[in-house]
């Protein structure tokens, strides 16, 4: 995670609920944040944020409340904070968020409770997955959604555990009886009449000047307040008694779902999470939940069936397209490479470096403290091309120099010395101009350094490796294949062609003799 310009603290509560509940709540969270910030500057630190804004009755970003969440009605509101720029605080925004969250603590009665912050990565949540399971096992569902969010809270460092299945409002639903069927009443019918009783029914309509109203007809206010008052509503049956509602049909109350998802023609629930980097990885987290406790819930729960999302799927999915390519670049280079030196196996001693540049990318993040994200990869990845020029360079020379009569042990020990002055700028000028990047305090920048530091770093470190490896590594080679002073194919890969090859006139030299008149033709 990196910091982000904009925090936001986000509740929802069941459908229905009152905005007043809404207002005190996001009030009280507008309360904490601002004595956090006091605190921070009575300790004789910066400010952390400029502007607040409290929204009630609607969400800026309803996804920060879930994937089944709403933008808009009295149960929803939203808090946001304007932080001040990063150089011009001490505090990270994850910080900041972290101490808003612990000092807000627990909203009795709220449905969600998520504080989110503005910042660029992959989409998604850390932790989000569905549960699937048609229609006939959604009792079953709704237990494994429980049963995996209890297991998901015992890790450390998870928090804003949630799912999308949202309650909607309380609704009555009327179910007619034996009774109600036999004296001849429909469902159709007894609807109608509670909606007419109710909500009104439309017998006229009178003109008033330019404008044409509606005269409805229902039943006064004081016998239209409780379910007991639908229960005494009167209807006429077949046999022309008029009977009470209560005695024809089942009246029970029941909660639907405000929003209901499907995949393949399966009810889905989203379970979601997110995570503390500093005390947890959501890559350990969901790897161990899928080895300890996902074979479990699956054999509780046979018929449902699970379906990973968010950053896990979407990181998965960019390191394999990544990992594809790096592994075209690499054989790409080695094809480019053998035609150069024309070797099979010189090649492979100068990609032999890229693993020890990857290890300094590693240490440089170490001592920076920088997170090893998906962009320390790509930096990873543009090192590959980078930290081999080195070898390049040093292993052209001692070709030469062995071409050209100079010993194994001779040519290595040259080359270490003539081109130690070449290899040492060529990485120093790399680095130099990635110091600006490392150094850079932006917002806009930290995408960037993470990629800077694996360069910097992964020059830096084979750089010092390659002038004591690429030498004993030649020697070896050397060894291997008993290379000789003048050798130009110790390999023999142009063995074939020699022999075909056509042989060469004799060379005719012509000498002047003592003898003017004379000549004598030497061979």
């Amino acid at each position: 995670k990196m910091d982000a310009r904009q925090i936001e603290a986000s509740v929802g509560f069941p459908d229905g609920t009152p905005a007043h509940f809404v207002d005190e709540t996001t009030r009280r969270m507008v309360r904490e944040i601002e004595q956090i910030q006091a605190e921070e500057i009575a300790a004789g630190r910066p400010k952390l944020f400029t502007t607040v804004r409290r929204t009630v009755g609607q969400v800026q970003n309803p996804q920060a409340l879930g994937p089944g969440a709403t933008s808009e009605g009295s149960h929803v509101g939203s808090v946001q904070i304007a932080l001040v720029p990063l150089e011009e605080r001490e505090t990270t925004s994850e910080r900041i968020l972290s101490l808003w969250r612990e000092r807000v603590g627990e909203v009795v009665g709220a449905e969600s409770v998520k504080y989110t912050s503005e910042s660029m990565g992959p989409g998604g949540l850390p932790i989000e997955f569905k549960l699937l399971a048609k229609r006939s096992e959604l009792p079953e569902l709704e237990r494994a959604v429980e049963q995996a969010k209890s297991i998901l809270a015992n890790y450390d460092g998870v928090f804003d555990i949630d799912d999308d299945s949202r309650p909607g409002k309380w609704e009555l639903q009327i179910k007619l009886t034996e009774q109600g069927r036999t004296s001849g009443v429909t469902l159709d019918e007894l609807i109608r009449t509670v909606r007419a009783a109710f909500y009104g029914e439309e017998v006229m309509r009178l003109q008033r000047g330019r404008h044409e109203v509606k005269l409805m007809v229902r039943y006064p206010a004081d016998e239209r307040k409780s379910v007991e008052d639908l229960g005494n509503l009167r209807i006429r049956t077949a046999d022309g008694l008029e009977r009470p509602v209560a005695d024809l049909a089942e009246i029970s109350v029941y909660r639907g779902q405000s929003e209901i998802n499907r995949i393949d023609q399966m009810r889905a629930i989203t379970i979601s999470g997110d995570i503390d980097t500093a005390k947890n990885n959501a890559f350990q987290v969901i790897a161990d939940f899928k080895q300890k406790h996902l074979p479990k819930l699956l054999a509780d729960h046979p018929n449902i069936f699970i379906r990973w999302e968010g950053q896990q799927q979407q990181t998965v999915e960019s390191f394999n397209s990544m990992f594809i390519g790096f592994a075209i670049a690499i054989v790409a280079m080695y094809v480019l490479l053998t035609i150069e030196f024309r070797s099979y196996v010189q090649p492979l001693l100068i990609l032999a470096i890229i693993p020890f540049g990857i290890i300094g990318a590693v240490f440089g993040h170490w001592v920076m403290g920088l997170e090893f994200t998906i962009f320390s990869v790509f930096g990873l990845i543009a090192l590959t091309g980078v930290v081999v020029n080195d070898s390049i360079v040093l292993l052209d020379f001692i070709n030469h120099a062995v071409r050209d009569g100079m010993t194994i042990r001779e040519a290595v020990m040259q080359a270490g010395k003539r081109r130690f002055r070449p290899v040492w700028l060529t990485s120093m000028t790399t680095m130099a101009g990635l110091v600006p990047v490392l150094l850079e305090t932006s917002f806009q920048a930290q995408v960037l350094i993470p990629m800077a530091a694996s360069l910097c770093f992964g020059v830096l470190f084979s750089t010092l490796l390659v002038l004591i490896q690429m030498p004993v590594a030649y020697e070896t080679y050397a060894w291997w294949f008993d290379v000789q002073p003048g050798d130009s194919d110790p390999e023999g890969l142009d063995e074939d062609e020699a022999d075909d090859a056509p042989v060469p006139p004799p060379i005719v030299e012509r000498t002047e003799a003592p003898n003017a008149d004379r000549e004598t033709v030497g061979v």
